[in-house]
């Protein structure tokens, strides 16, 4: 019993002596459980305790306005595309403006046409500086002017009288010197080929054109069908009977001539999936997006909104864009 005593009269000992501190060590504690309680007063203080600060964003906006002023006169001050048939010599300034052109672009072609300039095909407006490539990949659908110019025909060929040609001359009296000059029958005249309309035009009229045989025009109106009409004659190449044999489509492009207003539009608003899903540029694996999207967003307000889908990337909406309308 002595001995446990003694025991804890030696731990009390050890514990005073951790206790026994001299002054300055008591000081340097002391400071020490300062500077603890203070750094923990601090940390509640800016955690839960300090009101939020506010910041002067003025600066900020106006370094932000600046930069998208930048950027819109990098990029020409683009407007909303409202996309529709036209004829680049015909409308006016807003008409421009409707289909996304700015006003810069817009004085561009008006000084073109001042000076006398003239659209005479598709390309052409495509060779104007102020017109973006992909600009006018998107505008080129919807112009009413012929891929490229048609050939010229054959020079009318007169047969001199007696070998000789000697042209109609008539003197100061009236009468004819040299005799009437003698024509090649009209036969020849007959045989020069004529333009024919490829989306109003039947499989009889394709055949009488030299070089088109019934496949071909079988082909060509049955693709013609299904797509609602051609709007470019670059799309003869897509035609099934067409797709190994360049040559036969440069021979028709030079035949054929486009009337795109015979194009049949699909009302993207109202149409069903099926309805959608019949165009050989949407077939089901796209109909069914666009669908839901329509279900999901509401109707389209302008044929831009398709880009919001997914399933509708650049090339498919470039294709797609002159079959629609939101109407």
């Amino acid at each position: 019993m002595e001995h446990k005593r003694r025991q804890w009269a030696e731990r009390r000992e050890r514990v005073k002596d951790l206790f026994d501190l001299h002054r300055g060590e008591r000081r340097g504690v002391l400071a020490l459980m300062v500077l603890l309680i203070g750094s923990a007063g601090w940390v509640v203080y800016e955690q839960w305790l300090r009101p939020p600060e506010e910041f002067d964003l003025s600066v900020q906006r106006k370094r932000i306005e600046a930069w998208i002023a930048s950027r819109s006169a990098i990029q020409g001050d683009s407007v909303p595309l409202n996309l529709f048939p036209f004829d680049p010599n015909a409308i006016d300034r807003e008409d421009w403006r409707a289909l996304g052109l700015t006003d810069k672009q817009v004085d561009g072609i008006e000084r073109y046409q001042s000076k006398g300039g003239h659209f005479r095909t598709k390309r052409d407006l495509g060779r104007m500086y102020s017109i973006r490539p992909e600009q006018f990949a998107l505008l080129e659908p919807y112009i009413q002017l012929p891929d490229s110019l048609p050939g010229k025909g054959p020079r009318r060929y007169e047969r001199p009288v007696n070998g000789r040609d000697e042209r109609r001359n008539e003197v100061e009296d009236g009468s004819d010197r040299a005799g009437p000059m003698i024509r090649e029958p009209a036969q020849y005249a007959s045989q020069v080929p004529r333009s024919v309309e490829v989306n109003t035009a039947d499989t009889a009229a394709l055949i009488a054109l030299p070089g088109i045989g019934p496949a071909f025009a079988r082909g060509i109106v049955k693709y013609r069908d299904l797509l609602g009409g051609f709007v470019s004659l670059d799309q003869l190449g897509e035609v099934y009977v067409l797709k190994d044999k360049p040559d036969a489509v440069l021979k028709l492009k030079q035949l054929l001539i486009l009337d795109t207003l015979a194009v049949k539009r699909i009302p993207i608003n109202t149409c069903t999936v099926e309805e959608l899903a019949a165009h050989p540029y949407v077939r089901w694996k796209i109909a069914k997006p666009i669908i839901a999207y329509r279900s999901q967003h509401g109707p389209f307000k302008q044929l831009t909104d398709l880009q919001g889908c997914a399933a509708v990337d650049a090339e498919v909406f470039r294709k797609l864009a002159p079959y629609l309308s939101v109407e």
